[in-house]
Formats: C-alpha cells, structure tokens, sequence
C-alpha cells in the first residue's frame, strides 16, 4: 500500500441496514458488507481491506471516505453541507465585522453602552470584543482572504445535478470541517 490510500465506502439502505461496498488499492473488486448505523462504517471497512489485503486492521493506513448511493440524497447532503459551510463563513466574517466597527466606535469616544445599543448587542459583549481586540492585534484581513480561497478551494465548479466523486469527495472534507468545528462555531474554518 502507497503512504495514504483511500477506499470508497458506497452506502444503500437495505432494510434496517446499511448495505456497504467497498472500492479501492489493493481491491480486485467491490466487496460487500453491511451495519446497522453508518458510524460503524469506516470500521467495518477497514476490517473487511484488511481481511481482504491479508493484513492487520490497524496496518490499514489509510483514508476512508464514504458516499450514499441514492443520488438524491447525495445532492441534498451536498445542498446542505455548501448551506452549513457558507453560514459558518458568513458567521465568522460578520464577527469580524462586528469586532472592527466596535473598536472603531471606541476610537471615536463611544461608550460601551452606545456602541452595544447601535449593534444590538450588551455593553458587556461590546468589552469582550474590545479585550479580544487589543489581544489579537494583528490584522484579521489575511484570515478572511484564507477562509475565503479555502471556501473557494472546496467548492468546485459541478453542473447542477451532477455530484461526481470529485466533489463528493470535497465535500466530505467540508462535512468533517464541520463536525471538528461544531464545539467551536465562533472558531474560522481551518486547511488540514
């Protein structure tokens, strides 16, 4: 096996299970296995290469990604992953927004009280914003030119209606963006 291979795990519901194919190095062909939920998926197709390339499942380095076989699906799971990823980005970008004019307002001689009333939001969170101002004070532009190239990076130009593996597989990069990120909604979206 190369340094990070990757398998192709094709989900279908077959009943209360999920039926699995799985594609990739070192396959001759697809192999089939199945799960009850698709957390187990990346596991049980690991253990299935390894069984199938006859080595231990932990020797199995390798990446995992896995795609639904009902194309619907995979296009409204592509709708709603470019939806979530672009509200995170304008989430972050209006915080960012929202720290600039604050502190531009402090310059100007606004009390924190004002600026809150003006911004909609308490005079409280108006210092927050201030504090976490003077401790950054680097230039935040930079941050949001990479977040946006990032954005621009993951969201490859695809016709309507046509979800190749090529961007399923972005977006699967996008869904586990999100999933690191969901603790942290303030946090900017980050390259690997």
């Amino acid at each position: 096996m190369s340094a990070r291979d990757t398998y192709i795990i094709t989900a279908g519901r077959s009943g209360h299970w999920w039926a699995l194919t799985v594609c990739g190095p070192g396959l001759k062909r697809g192999y089939h296995t199945q799960v009850k939920r698709l957390e187990h998926a990346e596991e049980m197709a690991r253990d299935l290469v390894a069984t199938m390339i006859d080595v231990d499942a932990s020797d199995v380095d390798a990446d995992f990604e896995l795609t639904v076989a009902d194309e619907d699906v995979a296009t409204e799971l592509e709708a709603t992953l470019l939806a979530r990823l672009a509200a995170r980005v304008a989430k972050q970008q209006a915080a960012e927004v929202t720290q600039t004019t604050v502190a531009d307002l402090a310059r100007r001689g606004y009390v924190h009280r004002d600026i809150g009333y003006l911004l909609g939001i308490s005079h409280q969170a108006v210092g927050k914003l201030l504090q976490e101002a003077e401790e950054a004070a680097a230039p935040r532009s930079a941050d949001a030119f990479s977040r946006m190239e990032l954005l621009r990076s993951l969201l490859p130009d695809v016709p309507e209606g046509d979800p190749t593996p090529a961007t399923l597989g972005k977006l699967r990069a996008l869904r586990e963006r999100l999933r690191d990120g969901a603790g942290a909604a303030a946090e900017p979206v980050k390259g690997r």
